[in-house]
């Protein structure tokens, strides 16, 4: 739907949504993890695990809000911005239903952008921070957000924007779309070290 220019200045909202999927994907593995570190390892380890899993959640929040950025170069806005100057003038339902995606994307972020990138992330703005076990609920919270976020980015892309990992010649490849759509939260799930 875009031209190599357009896909050229809009490389970094390409990017974000490419890193959300990853660390999506990898915040994912690390949870359902848990019920089997837990039970095989130290103390140590586990703090160094929700550590991780913190940092990876944090991530998870800023590649969500930086989509909805207001002066960012790789956020949504921004996009729309080019996308209208060129791709409006041929078509203005295209512009309305990208608009109705956008309003709808940062209706649904602000809370998260909010409530939990400036009082813990950007900014600190409170004392009041989560117990080092505790995190938002992924599944209900963070999931719809990200799928959300895919959708424009394919929408405003013209095509679905995924990266594959070659993990070698007999352990595949790595599709972290397909592995997001399909992936949820169960801490039962891994009963080893996979």
């Amino acid at each position: 739907m875009i031209d190599e220019k357009l896909q050229s200045e809009l490389t970094g909202m390409r990017y974000e949504i490419i890193d959300l999927n990853q660390s999506s994907y990898f915040y994912v593995r690390k949870m359902n993890r848990m019920s089997y570190v837990f039970q095989k390892t130290s103390r140590e380890f586990m703090l160094e695990e929700f550590f991780a899993l913190r940092y990876l959640e944090n991530g998870i929040i800023l590649h969500l809000t930086n989509l909805d950025d207001d002066k960012s170069k790789f956020s949504f806005r921004s996009a729309r911005k080019l996308f209208n100057k060129r791709i409006t003038a041929k078509d203005p339902k295209i512009s309305n239903q990208l608009n109705d995606k956008i309003d709808s994307y940062r209706q649904n972020v602000n809370k998260l952008k909010t409530k939990h990138r400036n009082t813990r992330i950007a900014h600190i703005n409170s004392l009041e921070f989560p117990n080092l076990d505790e995190f938002l609920n992924f599944d209900n919270y963070l999931k719809p957000l990200i799928k959300e976020a895919n959708d424009i980015g394919d929408f405003i892309w013209g095509e679905e924007i995924n990266v594959k990992f070659k993990l070698g010649s007999h352990e595949g490849i790595l599709d972290f779309r397909k592995e997001n759509k399909e992936s949820k939260i169960d801490l039962t799930k891994n009963q080893d070290f996979y």
